[in-house]
């Protein structure tokens, strides 16, 4: 008898296990499409490298809804993550091209004036 009620003790626990992986990843799928339109205020779409990783985050997001559509939601949850993650390096990059830019302004401000003076 307790041996089969540790089975059915293992039982319950994969299917509970396996219950809780099939819910829609509604959360995850919130905090992809939140990280691509931070990518997009940034200024993303407008710098190569970052508009990569934006178009690989917008891809994935898609491939993930169809595979939730299809059921296989563990699998789509990994995909958001990596979209997310995709989305979050767009916002860097597009960060990290401005912040250049800016010093390089700045550089060039800075020898004009040291040239201006006597």
């Amino acid at each position: 008898m307790i041996r089969q009620s540790g089975s059915i003790v293992v039982l319950l626990s994969a299917l509970g296990a396996g219950c809780a992986s099939a819910q829609v990843p509604t959360e995850q799928l919130t905090q992809s499409k939140a990280a691509i339109r931070a990518a997009e205020e940034v200024g993303a779409p407008s710098q190569p490298a970052a508009a990569l990783h934006l178009k690989l985050a917008r891809d994935q997001v898609k491939a993930a809804e169809s595979l939730i559509e299809e059921g296989d939601t563990e699998l789509a949850r990994m995909i958001l993550r990596r979209a997310e993650l995709d989305a979050e390096l767009a916002v860097a990059l597009a960060r990290e091209e401005r912040l250049q830019a800016e010093a390089s302004e700045a550089v060039k401000r800075v020898q004009e004036l040291k040239q201006k003076a006597p």
